[in-house]
């Protein structure tokens, strides 16, 4: 493969990983969050967040680093979970961890089908 073809083909990838990763994650959420409360967290905030994950989460995978998903796991619990708790809040919470794991769950099995794509390919 020519380097012009795998710098498309990575950049290709990154589309897919990181936008087509919304939608699902936003259909799949839709059920639970009629049950919690809107925060008055930033406008959009949640999914520039979820873009950030999962590009970096497509970075770490091409790198060949998955162990620094697990990182990306404990930044995103200290930071974004840290405001959720108590029992009050549970709700808000649930819905947070449902919508990460699917968010990571997509981000990771579409990284590693890229992944061996690029690799049979080039």
């Amino acid at each position: 493969m020519t380097p012009f073809l795998l710098i498309a083909a990575v950049g290709l990838g990154a589309l897919l990983v990181v936008w087509g990763g919304s939608p699902l994650v936003a259909r799949l959420v839709k059920p639970y969050s009629a049950q919690i409360e809107v925060d008055a967290g930033l406008q959009g905030g949640g999914q520039a967040i979820g873009y950030a994950e999962r590009l970096l989460i497509y970075v770490f995978v091409l790198a060949d680093a998955p162990t620094a998903i697990g990182f990306l796991v404990t930044a995103k619990s200290i930071f974004r979970f840290g405001d959720v708790t108590g029992k009050d809040k549970r709700k808000l919470a649930e819905y947070i961890i449902i919508g990460t794991l699917i968010s990571f769950a997509y981000a990771v099995t579409a990284s590693y089908g890229i992944r061996l794509l690029l690799r049979l390919v080039g």
